[in-house]
């Protein structure tokens, strides 16, 4: 019996993706958090194309899939944070913390 661990593949793409935002925002003067604020429903896609892949593959076998909590977790984390900078970002407050930095 195979053992799947949704949500690693997930992580990992994340991870790879805010650090590339983070590169590109430092070279091209691009803020990351417009990038990110406008990227991060992405997050639920991958975690959602990930589940129904294993899924998928494994309706003919025996197997168990495991929900990788701690990577749902902090894709989560990450999503609630970027909901948040978004709700400061839409009533300005994020305009004035960049107005005072």
């Amino acid at each position: 019996m195979k053992t799947y661990r949704v949500g690693t593949i997930t992580m990992a793409i994340i991870l790879i993706a805010l650090g590339t935002i983070i590169f590109i925002s430092q070279i091209s003067g691009v803020l990351a958090i417009d990038m990110i604020m406008k990227l991060w429903p992405l997050m639920l896609i991958l975690l959602g194309l990930e589940i129904l892949y294993f899924r998928y593959k494994s309706k003919d076998d025996e197997v168990v899939i495991k929900y990788d909590v701690f990577s749902i977790f902090l894709v989560m984390f990450i999503l609630f944070t970027n909901l948040v900078l978004y709700t400061l970002s839409e009533i300005g407050m994020i305009e004035r913390l960049r107005e005072y930095i």
